[in-house]
């Protein structure tokens, strides 16, 4: 899409903005040319990323998200209607379709991830029925599931997917829920056999899905005895259409009360001799014929159920877009607060607290490395949807990267946005532990990532486990994936830096021999340590493997943003990201001290410490205008993050509207009988 067309569907979601007297000052200031930022950062967003922007612009009664602080149920109701109004608007205006949808469901819910600023329980819920419901119907289904596929992502159908039970999570092979078939009336019979069995966690399932996808041990009968097929997907029909009452053989629950996002129904579910038909089966890697035979072309159990585990890829990318777009929400808010809040110097003209270089140092560098995270999961993003139609085929090594990719960049971005989330809002004061300062939500909605699609430091141990094998490859001299090709540097004795720290090539390079040196490391201690590979894995996960993967992880992400800037044919705007990338280079480095240190000395590493100092100080001209790059609705940053600069009145008016803050308490009374 055009910038220009790009732009003037998120003024729609802007509205008037009256800039302040502080909002003119922070313009006048920069020096890049922020259209041309824009264009070039917004080309690496998902096709579609403002349509969906625009037709939530257009729904009827639209909120600012910081508003929304009502009881779990309003919150519930109010996330669906905006869910159903969203899709029914992108049906409405021709962007999409259940027919268009289908073609690619990955690319349609990483264009949807856009709306979520207004509401992320409704993005959450959209999540658990496309991403997972609908999308393994189509992925492990087959034509036999196609009508139900079609009623899915018409919406007409609202699913659930529950893999999850209350004694297991990431082990899905463990999984306890059975599907045992009965060959005389040609049905499987779900049940929970054990109270660890039910499915817990699942969401849409406590108060709203119709049907769901349910993950079970298949039993077959052979020669009078049960067999276990070990994990397959069922879809069926969990509650009555016309009552919404659990169908006989089904128990549903609603989880409760939990930490946050109350707004998204999380249930659990048991099963009593629930029988389903045999075409209920997700037959696309296995199936059973009427007579109970067990088919496949896949032979082996474990590559069986791996590629039906890399069938639900996607979903960790999606985290990956979200949880670095929260963070640079977060860093948005901040810096936008920080530029009017004046906190001591002169009585006559107190000095802004974002000119201080305290809250510099807290703030920019953390802008920084979240820019960098949101473009290094968008090119994740992007490696995802050219391959996702290959993504099936025997010995495709790029199923492998991506998943071991994203794997990896999930268990260290999560973390990272969380700490970036809780730093903005302290940098805040008291006024950002207010709800109206949106940090709550972010922060809530932010931990979860930590744990779904995968626990981070299970997940890292996938990460591990493929980049051992491509070290092996390494050492034949053989072929290597893109993202790994510093592995053929072999350096086997830690680097010496010998280039200058303020130089972004020279550091670039440096970062890849560490990585390359961190694998050897890590492969070389796991080989002569003498212990069998399992304990020698579990011995060293925790030091060398971890830093074998943070620094791919580091490497990945700075390589890609050095790409990316060669997009940039203005020089003025390519110099002031050239030092927001100096920035999140210097600022990894400065945070990995046992990594980094020996390689670059004592001398050029207290360097490090200047070079923050000094490049915080020269983009705090630009940082505010910086802010305005993002593709963030001002309607969505609450009463910190607008715009306009004007937080005080925005904060006053928030307050003041809040129902029953001038009123009484109803217990008022007590206090007098009392005295």
């Amino acid at each position: 899409m055009e910038h220009k067309t790009a732009l003037k569907r998120l003024n729609l979601l802007k509205g008037h903005v009256n800039s302040s007297i502080d909002a003119r000052r922070e313009a006048s200031t920069a020096t890049f040319d922020l259209a041309h930022a824009q264009e070039v950062l917004w080309s690496i967003l998902p096709e579609g990323y403002f349509d969906a922007l625009e037709c939530a612009s257009e729904l009827h009664g639209l909120q600012d998200p910081s508003l929304h602080f009502d009881d779990r149920d309003k919150l519930r109701e109010n996330s669906y209607d905006y869910l159903f109004g969203l899709i029914n608007k992108m049906f409405e205006k021709g962007y999409t379709s259940p027919e268009k949808i289908a073609e690619n469901i990955d690319h349609f819910c990483f264009t949807i991830n856009s709306p979520g600023f207004f509401d992320l329980h409704a993005s959450t819920r959209f999540m658990s029925h496309t991403a997972l419901y609908s999308k393994t119907i189509k992925n492990l289904g087959t034509e036999r599931h196609h009508d139900i596929l079609m009623e899915s992502l018409a919406f007409k159908t609202i699913g659930c997917f529950c893999l999850t039970e209350l004694g297991h999570g990431s082990n899905a092979k463990g999984l306890e829920t059975t599907a045992t078939y009965d060959k005389n009336a040609q049905e499987f019979v779900i049940n929970s056999p054990t109270q660890t069995s039910m499915k817990f966690w699942i969401g849409n399932l406590g108060k709203t899905a119709h049907n769901a996808v349910v993950l079970a041990q298949l039993l077959i009968e052979k020669n009078g005895k049960l067999v276990n097929k070990g994990v397959h997907c069922f879809e069926f029909q969990i509650r009555d259409e016309q009552t919404h009452i659990p169908l006989p053989g089904i128990e549903i629950g609603d989880c409760g009360m939990k930490k946050g996002l109350d707004g998204i129904d999380n249930g659990w579910m048991k099963f009593n001799e629930y029988r389903i038909p045999r075409e209920a089966l997700l037959n696309r890697f296995g199936d059973v014929t009427p007579e109970g035979e067990y088919k496949t072309d896949i032979p082996s159990d474990g590559k069986r159920f791996a590629t039906s585990m890399s069938a639900l890829s996607g979903g960790r990318i999606s985290v990956l877009a979200s949880t670095s777009g929260l963070s640079l929400w977060a860093c948005t808010v901040a810096l936008r607060f920080s530029a009017v809040r004046q906190q001591f110097g002169p009585a006559e003209n107190e000095t802004r607290i974002l000119d201080y270089p305290l809250q510099q140092h807290r703030l920019i560098p953390k802008f920084a490395q979240s820019l960098i995270f949101m473009t290094g999961a968008n090119k994740v993003m992007d490696l995802f949807l050219k391959n996702s139609s290959k993504l099936f085929e025997p010995g495709n090594i790029q199923t492998d990267v991506l998943h071991s990719l994203s794997s990896n960049m999930k268990s260290f971005i999560t973390l990272k946005s969380q700490e970036t989330i809780a730093d903005c809002r302290r940098a805040c004061g008291g006024h950002g532990f207010s709800f109206y300062s949106l940090f709550e939500n972010m922060l809530q909605y932010n931990d979860i990532h930590c744990t779904w699609e995968g626990d981070n430091h299970v997940l890292r141990m996938q990460t591990m486990n493929f980049m051992l094998k491509m070290m092996k490859l390494a050492s034949q001299g053989k072929s290597l994936p893109q993202t790994l090709e510093y592995l053929a540097l072999g350096q086997f004795d830690r680097p010496k830096f010998s280039g200058s720290v303020s130089n972004t090539d020279d550091l670039l390079l440096m970062m890849r021999e560490v990585a390359c040196y961190q694998a050897i490391k890590a492969a070389t201690k796991l080989s002569s340590c003498g212990l069998p590979i399992i304990e020698a894995f579990e011995k060293y996960q925790h030091f060398e493997l971890k830093q074998m993967c943070e620094t791919y992880n580091d490497t990945f992400l700075h390589d890609n943003f050095n790409e990316l800037l060669a997009k940039f044919s203005c020089e003025k705007t390519k110099a002031v990201f050239e030092k927001l990338f100096l920035l999140s280079m210097t600022l990894t480095i400065y945070e990995n001290p046992s990594v980094y240190m020996l390689v670059l000395g004592e001398d050029n590493f207290d360097k490090i410490d200047e070079n923050i100092q000094d490049l915080c100080a020269q983009l705090r001209p630009e940082i505010i205008e910086l802010t305005k790059v993002l593709p963030i609705p001002n309607r969505a940053n609450g009463a910190l993050g607008n715009e306009d600069l004007q937080v005080y009145k925005r904060l006053v008016q928030h307050f003041t509207v809040t129902e029953g803050v001038t009123e009484r308490s109803n217990w008022w009374k007590k206090m007098y009988q009392n005295r």
